[in-house]
């Protein structure tokens, strides 16, 4: 990581980086504290005027503690990061930072930030039509070149309407009749348009609360999992990681996929394709079904799209799981994020590549009537599993959502989006308060040519395992 900017005496009188700091310790970035690091590196850079070093490449070493010479075209977390850290400049300066007489940007294409003064660039309009003023006026903060305050521009306009002239400095005082005849057609239109804007609000507000007994209690779900003051982080599988494991039957842990050495320490005996085998854990690849899944959480009413965050499986970070919601899709071979909360699971995914035990999902604490392992030795039937859990520090929510196969997960996705068939299960994990406990779900459905058919609920878990 590089050396913490806030460590050097020489950064604290410079307003830019007196703003940086504000942005990375606000809510805007949701308590991320690599985009933190991100944006304190980049602007500490940019001050030093070394501009050469706020690259891809050095931000994801230096930052992102990538090794040297990685190769970005398969490893895009800058750019993944690099997007998230625009909106939440944009929410910064729109929300809390709206007061902040200098806005910052990183525009597209690259990572240097750009610094202006926000509230001359709002008050633009003032300044180009005040008669005579064919040019602005400079003056330096701290170094920085800004433009005339916009209070400044507002208190001149508020003087010269007083003596009846407008901004431009010619407009005579107009006579009581003629501001009568200009005041009441804009009365009555503004009247109208605000009944008008009341109708449309009141009809919006009652599509969005006149939910049906099951939606209600979907959309109980939903508002927990999306959230303004929090991100959601929705992670597809990764099924070039899949087929990998599958050629090479050797599992891939979570702590070997995060420092992908999976890709790199692997020997794979006698097989002249090995090269080839392991590119494949290199490969960007999901499935059609969770990109549909994806498609139809950013359609619903609770999404909030500032804070939806779709991160490939390799490009999430523990970080991402301790501050924000999460949902995770595939098996725990697709999504090795799953790991991290199979030991709180009843229902949990166990995968026997290689070996005579049956692979399927393993039932814990089995009751009575219930089995040990649902597995797949019928190829015309498969398993789902649906889980709402805490996060790793309880300050947010994991919803993971996964199959045996890609019909497994098919299941699992159609029976979580459907209203009806969600509603008893939420009612009985509905608190006092109004939010849900943990969940377990087992869905099973007919599988026939990778696609799944009715799902029904198997078994259920509901509260501490």
């Amino acid at each position: 990581m590089p050396k913490a900017p806030t460590e050097r005496a020489d950064r604290s009188d410079d307003p830019r980086w007196q703003l940086a700091q504000r942005i990375a310790a606000s809510g805007s970035l949701g308590r991320s504290r690599l985009m933190a690091e991100f944006l304190l590196y980049v602007v500490d850079r940019h001050i030093l005027d070394r501009g050469d070093e706020i690259t891809e490449q050095q931000i994801g070493v230096l930052v992102f503690g990538r090794p040297d010479g990685y190769d970005s075209n398969e490893d895009n977390i800058v750019r993944s990061y690099a997007r998230n850290l625009r909106k939440r400049l944009e929410e910064y300066f729109s929300g809390e930072g709206s007061h902040e007489p200098l806005r910052m940007e990183i525009p597209r294409g690259g990572y240097v930030p750009q610094f202006f003064n926000q509230l001359s660039e709002k008050a633009s309009g003032l300044v180009e039509s005040v008669e005579g003023s064919d040019s602005e006026e400079e003056y330096t903060l701290g170094g920085v070149s800004v433009l005339p305050n916009a209070e400044d521009i507002a208190e001149t306009e508020t003087r010269d309407n007083r003596s009846g002239l407008s901004s431009a400095g010619w407009f005579k005082k107009p006579k009581a009749k003629r501001l009568w005849n200009f005041a009441l057609p804009a009365f009555l239109v503004g009247m109208l348009l605000g009944i008008g804007g009341a109708f449309l609000l009141s009809s919006q507000l009652f599509k969005r609360t006149n939910f049906s007994p099951a939606a209600a209690m979907s959309h109980t779900l939903w508002t927990q999992l999306f959230s303004k003051e929090q991100d959601t982080f929705i992670v597809p599988s990764d099924d070039g990681l899949i087929i990998m494991q599958g050629l090479t039957e050797r599992p891939v842990p979570l702590a070997s996929y995060v420092n992908g050495s999976y890709r790199t320490n692997l020997k794979i005996d006698n097989s002249p394709g090995a090269p080839e085998i392991l590119k494949l854990g290199a490969r960007r690849y999901t499935s059609v079904v969770d990109l549909d899944f994806v498609a139809h959480l950013g359609q619903l009413e609770e999404a909030v799209p500032a804070r939806m965050m779709i991160r490939y499986a390799r490009d999430l970070r523990m970080e991402d799981l301790r501050v924000g919601n999460a949902i995770l899709i595939g098996s725990i071979e697709a999504n090795p994020w799953i790991e991290l909360f199979q030991p709180q699971m009843n229902f949990r995914f166990t995968i026997n590549a290689g070996t005579n035990k049956p692979s399927g999902i393993l039932n814990a604490q089995p009751r009575a009537g219930e089995q040990k392992i649902y597995g797949t030795p019928d190829p015309n039937h498969t398993y789902g599993l649906i889980t709402y859990v805490p996060n790793l520090t309880s300050t947010g929510h994991v919803l993971i959502v996964g199959g045996l196969n890609t019909a497994g997960t098919e299941a699992a996705t159609t029976f979580l989006l459907t209203p009806s068939l969600m509603m008893p299960i939420l009612q009985r994990a509905k608190m006092a308060h109004g939010g849900l406990q943990r969940f377990e779900l087992l869905i099973g459905a007919g599988s026939f040519a990778a696609n799944a058919s009715a799902p029904q609920l198997i078994l259920e878990r509901i509260g501490a395992s």
